[in-house]
């Protein structure tokens, strides 16, 4: 039986993980400001880490998904998908992986909850929200 689950996801302004494999983050937020919609997001980065263990196959893809508050998926292209190997000798081993996505001009088509969900070979893992609220000029 496969046992996946997600350490972190965080949305901010950007991320490193160094060859030691430590983890720096800089300005973590939960909600994005836009004048209008449908707008465009300039740029953000996306950093998760994925912790696993008795995977059942050697390839693996995990992807990303963005939904509307209405559970309408938001048109990405190319999709956010990854695709990683683990060794035979591992997938009954434990492990994790950092993984950082850069995300420029997001289109959003409406203010509101949005989600963003992770999955792995097709299957849901977890999903987090992403408010996308007006910003009032002056």
């Amino acid at each position: 039986m496969k046992d996946i689950k997600i350490n972190y996801l965080h949305f901010c302004e950007a991320a490193n993980v160094d060859s030691l494999g430590k983890v720096s983050v800089l300005g973590i937020f939960g909600k994005i400001f836009l004048q209008s919609v449908p707008g465009k997001f300039r740029k953000f980065t996306i950093i998760f880490n994925v912790g696993f263990k008795n995977l059942d196959k050697t390839n693996n893809r995990i992807e990303l998904r963005f939904f509307d508050p209405n559970k309408k998926e938001l048109e990405i292209k190319p999709a956010i998908a990854l695709n990683f190997m683990v060794n035979e000798a591992d997938l009954k081993k434990e492990g994790d992986i950092n993984l950082i996505l850069e995300i420029v001009n997001l289109e959003f088509k409406s203010f509101g909850k949005h989600n963003v969900t992770m999955y792995l070979n097709g299957e849901e893992i977890e999903s987090k929200p992403l408010l996308v609220e007006e910003r009032m000029v002056n």
